[in-house]
């Protein structure tokens, strides 16, 4: 989360810095205008947000496989997800899953007898 956020803030300040190498690298150094404020911040905005759209839009996408749902095994232990092929995989409430066990109360009941 940490470099996340430093990657960001790097991908913000990156108008700030070509402006300030453009103004040490110019050779009349009696420019006296005030910084474009506004717009280093508008493009240095730009950038960060794309910095955060452009990555996941990128990285190849596993179509061929699902991931399984977490599930109780017969013995009550957790089975985690797993990949799975997407052809073996079973939707929630279809028939070729068993019906869920009913749930046993928590406490009993009042019959009023």
């Amino acid at each position: 989360m940490t470099q996340r956020i430093l990657i960001e803030l790097l991908l913000f300040a990156i108008p700030f810095a070509v402006f300030l190498v453009y103004r040490a690298a110019s050779r009349d150094l009696k420019i006296k205008d005030r910084w474009p404020l506004t717009r280093l911040v508008i493009i240095g905005a730009v950038i960060a947000i794309l910095g955060l759209i452009i990555p996941p839009l990128l990285e190849p996408r596993e179509s061929e496989t699902c991931n399984s749902a977490v599930r109780y095994d017969a013995e009550g232990r957790v089975v985690p997800p797993h990949k799975i092929p997407c052809a073996d995989a079973t939707l929630p409430g279809s028939q070729d899953e068993p019906p869920p066990p009913s749930p046993t109360p928590v406490a009993p009941r009042d019959t009023g007898n």
